[in-house]
């Protein structure tokens, strides 16, 4: 209807790689930082004073090699790569923000075991990674909502440095869908 070309088209992309590159790369980088840490408080955490999830990634990224380290990095600049050249021919990418609607509160928690927590991250934010690695512009607009009033979000992520073009279709969207005032049931 904005006279706008909508293509269907996905990434491309291999999730366990990002996911394996990722994680060897945020791991190290986060064991690291903990190196720091332990140099000023003289001491290593003990199991009970992190969350399950900071515990594991702790454990797990100090056991991490350099070379693993690297591998991730070679990994992620590779795919980055990957994805920013869908953006020679498109000027956006819409994708859903959440792979679900918004789960009830404490399925996603930090008490929760880390294989199930990043499970369950997966299974609710499956479309923001590969953006989150390339470094482009994106922006969540709350576009729809669920039968119970929930918002459901689209993200549009634009090429490298373009956030002008986001905010342009962002007001054009505003304008023809507002949300300003659309409230869910519960709202106080």
């Amino acid at each position: 209807k904005l006279g706008h070309e909508m293509t269907p088209r996905g990434l491309g992309i291999d999730y366990r790689a990002l996911y394996r590159a990722q994680g060897a790369v945020s791991g190290s980088n986060f064991a690291a930082g903990m190196m720091r840490r332990i140099e000023m408080m003289g001491r290593e955490p003990e199991e009970h004073e992190l969350e399950p999830l900071t515990w594991a990634g702790f454990k797990n990224g100090s056991r991490l090699t350099g070379a693993q380290a690297m591998w991730g990095w070679q990994q992620l600049r590779l795919m980055n790569r990957q994805v920013l050249a869908i953006f020679e021919d498109v000027d956006v990418y819409l994708s859903p923000v959440m792979g679900k609607l918004p789960p009830e509160i404490g399925f996603l928690g930090p008490d929760q075991e880390p294989r199930e927590l990043n499970k369950r991250q997966g299974q609710v934010f499956p479309y923001t990674p590969p953006f989150n690695f390339t470094g482009q512009p994106s922006l969540s607009l709350p576009l729809w909502q669920s039968e119970s009033g929930l918002p459901i979000g689209m993200m549009l992520t634009g090429r490298y440095a373009d956030e002008a073009t986001l905010f342009r279709l962002a007001a054009q969207l505003e304008k023809e869908l507002p949300w300003a005032a659309r409230k869910p049931a519960v709202w106080n």
